[in-house]
């Protein structure tokens, strides 16, 4: 898939101006704080996805009332105009060539994977920080799974607002027809997204373990396990927890409360690893994500990096460009000055102010050959 152009309006303190995307590798250049990134994120949300930030739409819109994302696409031979709009009224609202869409058709038309500093939070971070980064990879191996997640979370805030209400003293006759109701639903989409969030960790880790090896015997040696949140059946769980969790007025079993383990050598990888090496293991983790999107969606997913330079040396740098996707739109954001990339082939984009320009496309010096093109 190949991004060819984006226009934004009141997204940030990015401009309304056109911005043309290169074929292949996309360098975005310039000074901290001036819309490096906030220009990957319009991509992302063009892509039906969140903010790799986590930020609030309010937060995202200049005036804190609305914004629009217009891009066009290639798919193969076929040129797809996508947007998404976002009112405080409203909420978000993609469509397809003026017709609206779903958000899942979104992500299904604009496959992409995004790798942010932020994304080191799926090793170090909180449980959810992991949850959300295997179900976001479901939704691009396996998008039906998209439905079973949707009905996961209405059950769970449908029954966390009757818990909260009986807690409160909203006890009645109706109330157990309904929160037995809601218990058996949230019990069988529960059920569901877990089986898919299994299903999708053992493709993730097939491929996950074949980038390892050549990284290293340190990364070789590293796995990833699902950690349900009970080892019993979900219903018979949430039947026997009733009574603490109407005192408490929240559902405290699901998975919403389970986590992926990071380990080697059967040991706990959280606080054990160095800095370096929770660098270099997201990285091969986005990597593993990116090729088990392209496999199940026959479509080359976009690639988008923020900051992707910090840390990494000459050699490092080699090496990361070895292993970047070919024929798909790659988006790289750096603070660095563009002559330190002398041999790359991309076309680079100057960011200053909410507003880019573009120094056209860079022939390539040789690069695959010098450095042995490794594709993902």
């Amino acid at each position: 898939m190949r991004l060819l152009e984006l226009t934004t309006r009141g997204f940030r303190n990015l401009s309304s101006d056109i911005v043309s995307f290169g074929p292949g590798w996309n360098l975005v250049v310039g000074e901290n704080g001036q819309g490096k990134t906030n220009l990957l994120e319009a991509v992302a949300l063009l892509c039906g996805q969140r903010s790799f930030r986590r930020a609030s739409p309010s937060d995202m819109s200049a005036d804190g009332e609305s914004f629009s994302i217009e891009g066009t696409l290639r798919r193969g031979f076929s040129t797809e105009d996508l947007s998404v709009e976002w009112s405080s009224g409203a909420g978000r609202r993609f469509c397809r060539s003026g017709k609206e869409i779903s958000f899942r058709e979104a992500s299904g038309l604009a496959p992409a994977v995004f790798l942010a500093p932020e994304h080191r939070a799926i090793v170090t971070g909180p449980p959810e920080a992991r949850r959300r980064f295997l179900d976001r990879l479901l939704l691009g191996y396996r998008p039906a799974a998209g439905a079973d997640l949707a009905a996961y979370d209405r059950a769970l805030k449908e029954r966390n607002a009757l818990l909260s209400r009986i807690r409160d003293g909203g006890w009645g006759r109706e109330s157990t027809a309904e929160l037995e109701a809601w218990t058996e639903e949230l019990a069988r989409a529960g059920d569901a997204v877990r089986r898919h969030r299994r299903e999708g960790l053992a493709a993730f880790s097939a491929v996950f373990s074949e980038l390892a090896k050549p990284a290293g015997k340190e990364y070789a040696e590293i796995s990833v396990s699902y950690l349900p949140g009970e080892s019993s059946d979900l219903l018979e769980t949430l039947e026997k927890m009733l009574p603490i969790e109407r005192a408490r007025g929240r559902t405290l079993a699901g998975p919403h409360r389970d986590d992926l383990l990071w380990s080697r050598h059967g040991r706990p990888l959280e606080g054990r690893a160095s800095a370096g090496e929770v660098h270099r293991l997201v990285a091969l983790a986005k990597t593993a994500e990116w090729r088990v999107v392209r496999d199940a969606a026959g479509e080359t997913p976009l690639f988008g990096i923020d900051d992707f330079d910090a840390g990494l040396s000459s050699a490092s740098l080699d090496r990361f460009f070895d292993g970047l996707p070919e024929g798909t739109t790659v988006v790289l954001t750096t603070a660095s000055d563009v002559s330190r990339f002398p041999a790359v082939p991309a076309t680079v984009l100057h960011m200053s102010a909410g507003r880019t320009t573009s120094d056209g496309a860079r022939a390539a010096e040789s690069h695959g050959e010098s450095h042995g093109m490794a594709r993902i």
